[in-house]
């Protein structure tokens, strides 16, 4: 069946000289594998500069419920991003959160709420001026809401350290694996209800930055240990140190 949908790009595997499996998100099927021919004189075709880390996409699939690599008529760049491409900054902080993406994201069904969050934080990032750095570590708070692992924000003068495998706050830590030193869990009660409409208030240090992004991370791991390895990790601390 013929089926039109907005996507977000995660990452592609060549198949062939032609053709790449590619995985995307999409806004009606979830996260499907779709096969995509190539070509540089073929115009209806599309280029492979289109399939970038978190391009938004407008796509018309042949699709199939259950089939492994669905089929693409049509793919196209819209709406368009004007910066991040270009932005060495935002397009490093957008191959890390595809990777995640890729990682934490298993549905193979349409789930609105995740997906609006991701198009709009990913046009958000795009059009975004200043405090850049702060992006991905409010992003990766915020979609823990939608992966289901949102953290409880119980955190008072008594109950000072975040447990990242129950991700709630005690007033005792006990096990330096598990519990956040208490800067790191202040600065994570600090993140929980601000979103992105307080990027700009964000002003920490370069080591809080990394303390706490490093933190988020291991929060994840703790909730999802089939996550694995973020190999972009390194890079984009680079880029930000």
């Amino acid at each position: 069946m013929l089926e039109k949908t907005k996507a977000i790009f995660l990452k592609q595997t060549k198949f062939s000289d032609s053709q790449v499996i590619a995985e995307i998100y999409t806004e009606k099927f979830g996260k499907q594998a779709f096969i995509i021919r190539h070509s540089k004189k073929n115009k209806s075709l599309p280029q492979k500069n289109i399939l970038q880390a978190l391009f938004l996409l407008e796509m018309q699939v042949y699709y199939k419920q259950k089939r492994n690599v669905q089929k693409v008529k049509e793919i196209n760049h819209k709406p368009i991003l004007t910066d991040l491409p270009f932005n060495f900054s935002k397009s490093s902080i957008a191959i890390f959160i595809a990777e995640i993406l890729h990682k934490v994201i298993k549905e193979e069904e349409a789930n609105i709420d995740l997906f609006n969050y991701l198009y709009s934080s990913i046009q958000l990032l795009d059009s975004l001026e200043h405090r850049i750095a702060n992006f991905h570590i409010i992003f990766l708070y915020e979609l823990s809401k939608y992966l289901g692992f949102y953290p409880e924000n119980n955190y008072s003068k008594n109950k000072l350290f975040f447990n990242l495998f129950e991700g709630k706050f005690y007033d005792i830590k006990t096990d330096n694996n598990v519990f956040l030193d208490e800067e790191t869990s202040k600065i994570i009660s600090f993140l929980h209800s601000k979103g992105f409409s307080s990027i700009n208030n964000f002003s920490f240090s370069k080591k809080q930055k990394s303390s706490i992004l490093n933190a988020i991370l291991k929060y994840y791991h703790f909730q999802l240990p089939e996550m694995g390895k973020i190999k972009s990790l390194e890079i984009l601390q680079e880029v930000f140190s």
